[in-house]
């Protein structure tokens, strides 16, 4: 066989191989990967929290990404094999303790909505793309279910990627989430927010003059 001729028989076996991988759907588990270095925030550790988590995607809530072929065109999904608004909100109570709040009822509510978590892979010259986007609203409620403190928070992330795979959506999106807790540790404003409900503490001391 020619060299030309074998050249392209091995073309036509790749691309038919990469279909078929195209058309099947991928299950991956989604992960919180923590910030290192966290430092505990002065304070914190007399502020009660309880952390909720909540589902505000309007667009794909069944999947965290789409294999596509060579072409570029959709084909077929790929889904988390566990709970991603539970991995938010997990991750985000996870960063709160390491920053020394007390986690538990009595206090605070915080409520992590979940606004996106979807992964697109693009296609380059040579090789592609996993481009990650996250976007978490904090919302910060009172004991008494007064709104103190409202922010969204978003990241994205890419990584060069030679095929569309959910291992490489997978591990596209755990960084960008991981950038958006990062911003959401950032936050002074939150912190002030957090800091401005804990307890005073009563001053000791006895009145009247001496004699």
């Amino acid at each position: 066989m020619k060299r030309g001729v074998l050249q392209a028989a091995i073309a036509v076996l790749a691309a038919g191989m990469l279909s078929a991988c195209a058309l099947s759907e991928d299950k991956v588990p989604v992960e919180y990967v923590v910030n290192t270095g966290v430092a505990p925030v002065p304070g914190a550790q007399m502020v009660s929290l309880t952390v909720t988590g909540a589902d505000r995607r309007t667009q794909y809530t069944d999947r965290i990404s789409t294999k596509k072929n060579g072409y570029g065109m959709e084909m077929a999904r790929i889904v988390a094999t566990n709970d991603v608004v539970e991995v938010v909100r997990g991750g985000v109570e996870r960063e709160l303790r390491a920053q020394g709040y007390a986690i538990g009822p009595g206090g605070l509510t915080v409520i992590v909505e979940l606004q996106n978590f979807y992964n697109n892979f693009r296609s380059g010259l040579v090789q592609g793309s996993a481009v990650a986007d996250v976007a978490v609203a904090i919302k910060v409620r009172n004991a008494a279910g007064a709104l103190v403190y409202s922010q969204l928070y978003d990241a994205t992330n890419s990584i060069d990627v030679m095929m569309a795979s959910g291992t490489n959506a997978k591990a596209s999106l755990e960084r960008a989430l991981t950038l958006t807790t990062q911003k959401i540790l950032e936050d002074k404003a939150l912190q002030a927010a957090l800091l401005a409900n804990k307890p005073e503490v009563p001053t000791s001391g006895r009145g009247g003059a001496r004699s």
